[in-house]
């Protein structure tokens, strides 16, 4: 949730007496949070009442956005980059933006799509005017969306801790003080009931939370989708493909339970009745970074059994892995033809933590400790390893190839600058030291650090303008797949 993003050049007495300080302080605060209560979180369980799930539509072409974590960094540039998409024509008319059917999110991009699905204009409002500009309403919606969003929800969190008597050091006192800023701030006290009657109006796409069950290492989806929604079964692909190929092969056992493990899970699988469940809850499951927020930790109905679940980036930063096998899966039931997912990524570039050690004197202890390095190394590596596995078994057959499924990265440091900058943001251009550079300005996104709060009107707007930039360098990829669009949609066989 924070991370440090500066080399520390620090003396040692210096370094010696705010770590005297901070011990002093973190010694008292861990008395007075033993004094606190767990908040455990009593969800209800699923009846016949349950009426907010939707199945997945049947279509010719789904649109999937994904928005990765990474504090209001990814926030911004989340917002930022739906508005881009809305201003982008569709080939059939209308806006891009109109066509994106599902959101998925982690942790900071949670807020931006909850905030979007939960207030987005009616879809009888068009994004864009006859002339391709885009209508006031939603100019004067993303201009909000912004602003609130801007907002330090950091600050405020360590004020609602102290002020309540909560204390900082309780974690999980904190993911209940994230919740109730996240309600009254920005997203209200919106329910997935709500979500459903939008997703069903057509007045929002479906949206995917992601969080991580700390029970299982499985990726929780908050949704109002059907349990079986992202069940894609990859070992009947996997037998298809090899048939094709005259090759015969059993299985062991412990792959397919390897697999499985991977599939994520649904409210409805936990017997969770998601409908009363106010959506801020979610996000805040999503955004939590232990030990400074969360765990949420939640019970079911009148059961003992407890469910712990945080940060969505512990198990996957991207918000992509859970839209990716709900794709696959309508593609398998053939619900849908082809499929895009426009992934926005805003996490934090590995390489920047790889040049900021490189500088680094100091000895690592408890006080200057970037902790968050570890979870970074571990994700590196399952990247890697997903993105092996996922084109090795594209080049097999087994997976789409990317005419039927493709996913499009947006890089928030990917943005391509004029040499003389005379593109560089109003806010940006008294900056000290200066950006001079098209260099400068791409190493100051990606140095831009993890936390809830943007006090920077530059960073702000860098985001706004990489994320358009972004979107227009890859718009004739975007344009292109969405042409191949059919109608009607295939029918289910």
């Amino acid at each position: 949730m924070w991370r440090r993003s500066s080399v520390d050049h620090s003396s040692g007495d210096r370094c010696g007496r705010r770590g005297l300080r901070v011990a002093v302080w973190a010694v008292g605060a861990l008395f007075l949070t033993a004094c606190a209560s767990p908040q455990i979180t009593r969800l209800p369980k699923v009846s016949s009442e349950t009426r907010c799930i939707t199945p997945a539509a049947q279509q010719d072409t789904v649109v999937g956005v994904a928005l990765s974590g990474g504090g209001s960094r990814a926030a911004l540039y989340a917002a930022a980059g739906l508005e881009a998409l809305g201003r982008l024509p569709s080939p059939q008319g209308g806006s891009v933006l109109e066509q994106v059917s599902y959101i998925s999110s982690v942790s900071g991009g949670g807020l931006s799509a909850a905030y979007y699905a939960l207030h987005k204009p009616a879809h009888a409002i068009p994004v864009l005017a006859a002339n391709g500009t885009m209508t006031p309403v939603y100019q004067a919606f993303f201009t909000d969306f912004q602003t609130k969003l801007a907002q330090d929800f950091q600050g405020a969190l360590i004020w609602r801790q102290l002020g309540s008597g909560r204390f900082i050091l309780n974690s999980a006192l904190a993911a209940q003080s994230l919740h109730e800023i996240l309600e009254e701030s920005l997203l209200g006290p919106g329910t997935f009931a709500d979500l459903a009657a939008r997703e069903q109006s057509g007045d929002s796409p479906t949206l995917l939370i992601n969080s991580t069950l700390y029970n299982n290492g499985r990726r929780f989806i908050f949704t109002t989708l059907t349990p079986d929604a992202a069940q894609y079964d990859f070992m009947g692909d996997l037998n298809r493909s090899l048939t094709s190929r005259g090759v015969n092969r059993t299985y062991p056992e412990v792959m397919k339970k390897r697999w499985e493990s991977l599939l994520p899970v649904t409210p409805l699988e936990l017997q969770i009745d998601p409908c009363p469940l106010k959506v801020a809850i979610a996000v805040t499951a999503s955004a939590s970074f232990p030990p400074l927020v969360g765990p949420i930790t939640f019970t079911v109905g009148d059961e003992l059994d407890y469910w712990h679940t945080g940060d969505g980036g512990l198990y996957e930063n991207l918000g992509l892995e859970s839209l990716l096998l709900t794709f696959q899966k309508q593609m398998q039931d053939r619900k849908v033809r082809r499929a895009l997912i426009i992934a926005f990524n805003s996490s934090y570039p590995f390489s920047v933590g790889f040049k900021e050690l490189k500088l680094r004197s100091l000895p690592w202890t408890l006080f200057n400790y970037d902790f968050s390095r570890i979870p970074q190394v571990m994700e590196e590596r399952a990247t890697a390893y997903w993105s092996l596995f996922y084109r090795s078994l594209q080049i097999e057959g087994v997976f789409p190839d990317d005419s039927s499924l493709r996913v499009l990265f947006l890089n928030h440091e990917s943005a391509q600058w004029e040499d003389d900058l005379s593109d560089l943001p109003d806010a940006c251009r008294h900056e000290a030291p200066p950006l001079t550079s098209p260099e400068d300005v791409q190493h100051r996104l990606a140095t831009i650090p993890t936390k809830f709060a943007m006090e920077s009107a530059c960073d702000r707007q860098l985001l706004h303008a990489a994320a358009a930039k972004v979107v227009m360098q890859n718009q004739h990829t975007i344009r292109e797949f969405l042409a191949d669009r059919q109608t009607p949609p295939v029918p289910v066989q």
